[in-house]
């Protein structure tokens, strides 16, 4: 055990670090890395691009990192002000602290954090619980938020609970159940087998991260009718119609109720994952600026 709750052993804590720290010299090594004091603790963040971009905030998913949106930061970077964020209680460098999923304790700690990297709205972009965050922030800050986009996001509609109870029966199966795992929870993906070196060197440390951390179990709630009218900021949603984790139709026709003037993009045949993300956040950026 470790007493880093976020990971089942200490020498698995230290692989994962390690790893992190070799993807980001390898793949980012121009980004400014910073920490930023909350209330809750030491908030890792990562910022690239020119210092007077429109500013971009990225929130990763459950079990990920601020790494997860390399590719993104590559292609976006050259024109916009990008700051990645490692979530709290989640797998990267930010304090272990697993903030309760309530929408005015989340904005709270990330308010905390803009304001020490920002000193204007910005556009936050968050993907699966990533994006109930960014939205919760929305509702609770919204002079924070210039556009809200969100990919997968937890928050609008029903989870779905059985395929998580097969996935963690297959994660008991070694690496090649866990595999299979996380495969088939951010699945399906059309173009796995046309994936680039970064995509894949990130796919491994993936399957790295979820050998060793454990994730959250606690219910994620679907954010209230209340809290969604506060948001002031332009929406842009994007859902995989096959989307194994998430009632992605459910979420969408909630959306175009609550919030009628956002942008939704429900994609055939696409999973809790998009495959070319970096893709779609430009061009979902491209769309809210013209």
């Amino acid at each position: 055990m470790t007493d880093d709750r976020r990971f089942r052993t200490d020498a698995g804590a230290s692989e994962i670090r390690d790893s992190y720290n070799d993807l980001i010299e390898k793949y980012l090594p121009n980004v400014v890395r910073r920490t930023a004091p909350t209330s809750i603790g030491p908030v890792a963040t990562f910022s690239a691009g020119p210092e007077d971009g429109t500013p971009v905030i990225l929130l990763h998913g459950s079990g990920s990192t601020a790494v997860s949106w390399a590719p993104t930061i590559m292609r976006l970077s050259n024109e916009y002000r990008i700051h990645a964020i490692d979530l709290p209680g989640e797998a990267g460098l930010s304090t272990a602290t697993r903030v309760p999923f309530k929408a005015d304790a989340q904005a709270r700690w990330l308010a905390e954090v803009h304001r020490e990297l920002v000193d204007r709205p910005s556009i936050f972009v968050g993907v699966s619980i990533g994006g109930w965050i960014a939205t919760a922030l929305a509702a609770y800050e919204p002079e924070r938020v210039s556009h809200l986009v969100v990919q997968s996001a937890s928050g609008f509609g029903p989870r779905k609970t059985l395929p998580l109870v097969l996935a963690g029966v297959l994660s008991m199966l070694g690496d090649g159940g866990r595999r299979q795992a996380l495969a088939y929870l951010t699945g399906p993906r059309s173009h796995a087998k046309n994936r680039s070196t970064m995509q894949r060197d990130l796919d491994a440390f993936a399957l790295r991260t979820f050998a060793h951390f454990a994730p959250r179990t606690d219910p994620l709630p679907e954010l209230a009718d209340e809290e969604l009218a506060r948001v002031r900021a332009q929406v842009t949603a994007s859902f995989g119609a096959r989307d194994r984790m998430l009632d992605a139709g459910a979420a969408a026709r909630r959306i175009r109720t609550v919030l009628p003037t956002a942008s939704i993009d429900l994609r055939d045949g696409v999973g809790h994952l998009v495959d070319d993300q970096e893709t779609l956040t430009s061009q979902q950026l491209s769309a809210l600026l013209r």
